[in-house]
């Protein structure tokens, strides 16, 4: 699915395409930002959470709140690193301007 906009297209849940549109670096690097801490609330809150809750659920405490821990630094790591890969793939594409 594709969704077209000014600050770029979605092609997929939390991937964001760059528009050619955005053509200024500030642009792109806003909504890259935009994007991530989004993706990042979610892949720390929701782990986290529902591990607690699920303990206070199962009395299992603490061992599932540790695993949705372990869950979200996993998933924060794989973020982190898409979106630099995604970054550094827009920048390569990008004619750098001549002075």
């Amino acid at each position: 699915m594709k969704k077209s906009s000014g600050f770029g297209s979605l092609s997929s849940i939390g991937e964001v395409q760059p528009s050619n549109k955005i053509n200024n670096p500030k642009t792109a690097f806003i909504t890259a930002t935009l994007s991530m801490s989004w993706q990042l609330a979610i892949v720390v809150l929701v782990p986290i959470i529902g591990g607690y809750e699920l303990d206070q659920h199962l009395k299992t405490s603490p061992y599932l709140t540790i695993l949705g821990f372990a869950l979200a630094i996993t998933g924060t790591v794989l973020i982190l690193k898409n979106m630099l890969f995604e970054l550094n793939q827009s920048q390569v594409k990008t004619p750098k301007a001549k002075k």
